[in-house]
């Protein structure tokens, strides 16, 4: 048996998911198993992924269901891993060559549930690229606060993993942050590795970048978020960074999300409806430790009221354009 498993999930990908299956051939470590699942495409994604089928119909699995939405994708991969550790890889992003050998061997030699590697942020104009560093940082709050909600620059332990019975949210986006933030309480052991061992495509038709009705997908699942760790008696412990983190979304992430909806009246819905999840739940927030300091952002946040949030959006909304 394979020691590891990646899930591939693709969706109408057949222009860019070759250098994203290069990148797994290409590895320096060889004993994996990689789960592709396609998401109902009608394009010819299943064209290009036959020929690794074909190459290797050990390593190379694939699977088709009726289109579902990511988080189905991701679930159903989770239920074909049988494998130790298990990861994920979006159709349009490729790892380095030896990511995989740096995050097993990381993993392994230090008895970890999860390890952490950075990621570079690729553009048509390589003089945008960057890296994000995630890490090192303490487990349980200190990691709610720095956490970075992405899925593919980790590797898990699927036992693990599988113990917590942690779904993610079908038909809803975000579900990154679902999942992360959900098992984020329970882990007990976590390893970093300070490289940049996976790239993330910066594609304008992607599901990041489109920005429409779905967005409102970010209140549903902080408030699901928000339940689970009212419901598991983690709320009490937690309530200084689950406050942090609905501040940080819903002033930050999701609020220039919204700000780029074209629809006017839906934006203006979604607008209220982020204040409103985060007002209600968290009247004071305001007074919240982790928004203490003059910095810029902490500024921000400290200005900004239900007088002013729309002005705010407006001006923001010019700036980006």
């Amino acid at each position: 048996m394979s020691q590891l498993s990646i899930i591939v999930p693709c969706y109408n990908a057949q222009l860019y998911v070759k250098k994203c299956l290069d990148s797994l051939v290409n590895q320096s470590f060889g004993d994996f198993t990689v789960i592709i699942i396609d998401d109902g495409s009608t394009d010819n994604t299943k064209d290009v992924v036959d020929f690794y089928v074909k190459l290797d119909s050990v390593k190379f699995k694939y699977i088709y269901q009726e289109n579902g939405g990511i988080a189905s994708v991701r679930n159903l991969g989770l239920k074909h891993v049988t494998t130790k550790y298990f990861g994920f890889l979006d159709s349009d992003d490729y790892f380095e060559d030896t990511m995989i050998e740096k995050m097993i061997n990381k993993i392994k030699s230090e008895n970890s549930q999860l390890v952490v590697c950075n990621f570079t942020w690729i553009y048509d104009d390589i003089s945008k690229n960057r890296v994000t560093t995630e890490g090192p940082y303490n487990l349980e709050n200190d990691m709610m606060i720095n956490l970075f909600a992405t899925l593919w620059n980790k590797i898990y332990d699927t036992e693990f993993i599988k113990s917590l019975n942690i779904q993610f949210p079908d038909n809803y986006r975000y579900e990154d942050a679902s999942f992360l933030y959900k098992i984020t309480p329970h882990i007990k052991k976590i390893s970093f590795i300070n490289e940049s061992l996976i790239n993330y495509v910066q594609r304008d038709g992607s599901i990041t970048h489109t920005h429409n009705s779905k967005v409102k997908d970010m209140i549903y699942v902080f408030d699901d978020i928000l339940n689970y760790y009212k419901k598991n008696d983690l709320y009490e412990l937690y309530k200084d960074e689950l406050e942090f983190l609905f501040i940080k979304f819903f002033l930050g992430n999701s609020f220039l999300r919204t700000i780029k909806i074209t629809d006017k009246k839906d934006r203006k819905i979604t607008l209220q409806l982020s204040w409103d999840i985060l007002n209600n739940n968290f009247k004071y927030w305001k007074k919240n430790k982790y928004i203490k300091g003059y910095s810029a952002r902490n500024m921000y946040y400290k200005l900004i009221s239900k007088s002013n949030y729309n002005l705010f959006a407006t001006l923001f909304n010019i700036i980006i354009k």
